[in-house]
């Protein structure tokens, strides 16, 4: 009776005493464990002395405020669309470490106050609101401080695939500090629209790479995911959305719109897809398109050698790359208007590869000409996923 005499001086409620031996039997509540104790304790001519919950020396009563912790998280979501939630806790770390006491005490057979909190607020706020638990990927986190009386929120963003077009140069893909909050970018023409439908507080685009900002991106598009964060409006819909964004004509359109994952901004981020490229060159002197023409076929299947570019080296690691050209060919134009189509590999600097950029680049086309050659317009016309 010694493990009696003890228990009883713990001054516990019910559902405490029970908590200490939560690992003991199934489909039981601490509640249920507690009250077998007090049975069995009976059995032998012991009454225990289990106090009320608001007068624990462990819980303080905290489980009877669960109807009023649920009715705060259910009217600060009141504005929010959601199907799923996880709901957690936190205690005072006074709290936790008399309970690790009191159970090491015991035989250490039982589970945290908070475990049991979040898990029966978690059973109440379902029963009352209809929503749906959900551990591994829920639309919303609640997370109740008891020490504070205090609710935290995350809200699972809202990510939507496409496929976007870009349709005249001079569109950023991204925003970026250096340019004006008024500037477009294909970021802004989508986000904008998915915010004010989505209701959210911000957007990102994460893009399948990138084209730079005075090139077309043209053909079946690029890949991207666009992320709305907070949204207070989950079930959009994609059609209008679609439809809205090509509609405000500011240069960019997308199709294929539907929603999408974490995993999936990875995977097209990964992808490492060949594209063609469609050149108008100029150079500094005229050049024969016949010799053009037979420098090209040199570059079919080469693996060329690109030290990054002078005009990225500021933002990116200086690097020798290696990267393949599957195939160069050239449709002549008179006064020297030539037009290339370039089939590479993805990362390949398309603008070097023709210029040489000094010598960073080799072999190059200026380099086989003997002669300064740029590009003067730049489309992406497939992406070869």
């Amino acid at each position: 009776m010694d493990k009696f005499t003890q228990l009883s001086n713990e001054k516990l409620c019910i559902r405490c005493a029970g908590r200490i031996f939560a690992t003991v039997g199934h489909t039981m509540t601490n509640l249920d464990r507690g009250n077998q104790i007090l049975f069995t304790s009976r059995c032998f001519g012991y009454e225990l002395n289990f106090v009320e919950e608001k007068s624990c020396s462990l819980c303080s009563g905290i489980f009877l405020e669960i109807p009023k912790y649920a009715g705060e998280i259910q009217k600060r979501l009141s504005d929010y669309e959601y199907r799923t939630i996880l709901i957690g806790s936190s205690f005072p770390a006074s709290i936790l470490e008399k309970e690790r006491i009191l159970q090491e005490k015991y035989g250490n057979l039982g589970e945290p106050i908070k475990k049991e909190f979040s898990r029966e607020l978690g059973k109440y706020y379902m029963d009352m609101t209809g929503k749906e638990f959900d551990r591994s990927d829920p639309d919303i986190m609640a997370k109740v401080n008891t020490e504070y009386m205090s609710i935290e929120f995350q809200i699972k963003s809202l990510l939507i695939y496409g496929i976007y077009r870009k349709n005249i140069r001079g569109i950023p893909q991204t925003r970026w500090i250096k340019y004006s909050e008024k500037t477009d970018t294909v970021e802004s023409i989508i986000g904008d629209q998915i915010k004010i439908m989505g209701n959210g507080k911000d957007y990102a685009l994460h893009g399948a790479g990138r084209e730079d900002v005075d090139v077309r991106m043209l053909g079946n598009g690029r890949e991207f995911v666009i992320e709305l964060t907070e949204p207070r409006i989950r079930n959009i819909n994609l059609e209008k959305l679609t439809e809205n964004i090509n509609k405000t004509n500011l240069g960019v359109t997308v199709s294929s719109m539907r929603p999408s994952s974490r995993e999936e901004i990875k995977n097209i981020k990964d992808e490492k897809h060949y594209k063609i490229y469609r050149a108008k060159l100029e150079s500094e002197k005229p050049v024969s398109c016949e010799e053009l023409k037979e420098i090209c076929k040199e570059f079919n299947g080469k693996v060329i050698y690109q030290r990054t570019p002078l005009r990225v080296s500021s933002s990116r690691s200086d690097l020798v790359r290696e990267r393949r050209i599957s195939e160069m060919s050239v449709e002549c134009g008179e006064n020297g208007d030539h037009v290339l189509t370039i089939e590479a590999e993805a990362g390949t600097y398309i603008k070097e590869l023709v210029s040489g950029d000094g010598g960073r680049t080799k072999p190059s086309l200026a380099e086989k000409l003997g002669t300064e050659i740029r590009i003067r317009e730049l489309d992406v016309i497939m992406i070869k996923r």
